[in-house]
């Protein structure tokens, strides 16, 4: 039995290291995750022909770093606080790092632009 076992775990660890999943699908998984946090949270904002839908904390920081393979962080400093920013697209996940008052700070969010053009207009 326990050689059956040893068998079992040896094909599924050799089966699984075959199998690899590129950096372009666990980034849309990420931004997956980051629509239905939003949609569910209702962080929606309607600009008209654009919507933005936004996430936070744990989504939003398992997106920001998915994204840390393929896109720098740019460490910006505004009057909300410090941030290391990471656009892609029309898109951008932030790590705010320093509040306003410069205290260390450890916050995530993203913000995911849909251009829906007029349709959805009323």
């Amino acid at each position: 039995m326990r050689i059956l076992i040893l068998v079992a775990c040896s094909i599924l660890l050799i089966t699984t290291s075959h199998a690899q999943i590129s950096q372009k699908e666990i980034t849309f998984v990420g931004m997956i995750d980051c629509i239905k946090e939003a949609t569910t949270t209702n962080s929606i904002e309607d600009n008209g022909e654009v919507l933005i839908l936004s996430c936070n904390t744990g989504k939003a920081k398992v997106l920001f770093n998915f994204l840390g393979r393929k896109v720098r962080s740019e460490v910006v400093q505004d009057k909300n606080g410090k941030f290391e920013n990471r656009p892609f697209g029309n898109n951008a996940c932030y790590h705010r790092i320093e509040d306003a008052a410069g205290k260390t700070t450890d916050d995530f969010r993203c913000d995911l632009v849909l251009v829906v053009g007029d349709i959805l207009t009323d």
